[in-house]
């Protein structure tokens, strides 16, 4: 049996630090960094009774259940069977991301993208008059969006939070 770990929260300061840490992109999948520094932010915010930027931070963490804030939306593509590109889908191309980062960063690891659902596609095949086979968000576009939220939650907690709180 081990000794339980005291759990000691994060400074702002180290917080910062976790946000902007860039890996080499083999690297950064392997070890989730993302993710790791959005826990350490939760600590903090939970620990310095920061309510509204922990909602926040589990949202990024696990996923939106309602509309996410303007930056986790993408831009998509329809393909036919073929891998033929449909046109006539522009006003559907914009998608919100609402999965969580944890998600995200294991679907980079593991080599996915994140694929449409079907009701989805049903629904676009039939505003297209083609079978859209699918729409998908790429592991470009995902990291991409990872760092999206990288420099967000960076930019909130340094306008939001003092800097005397360290």
């Amino acid at each position: 049996m081990s000794a339980p770990q005291t759990s000691i929260a994060p400074s702002l300061n180290d917080i910062l630090s976790a946000l902007e840490l860039r890996l080499e992109s083999e690297e950064a999948i392997n070890k989730l960094p993302l993710t790791r520094a959005l826990e350490q932010c939760l600590s903090f915010a939970q620990a310095n009774n920061c309510i509204e930027l922990s909602e926040l931070i589990k949202q990024e963490l696990y996923g939106f259940s309602s509309q996410p804030p303007t930056y986790r939306y993408v831009q998509l593509s329809y393909f036919d069977a073929g891998g033929q590109f449909i046109n006539g889908l522009s006003q559907y191309s914009v998608y919100p991301v609402v999965t969580g980062v944890c998600k995200l960063e294991l679907h980079l690891k593991n080599g996915l993208t994140l694929i449409l659902p079907k009701q989805i596609l049903t629904f676009l095949s039939q505003v297209s008059g083609r079978e859209v086979d699918n729409g998908h968000v790429s592991p470009a576009v995902i990291t991409n969006l990872l760092e999206i939220i990288r420099n967000e939650i960076t930019y909130k907690i340094s306008k939001d939070i003092p800097k005397k709180v360290n």
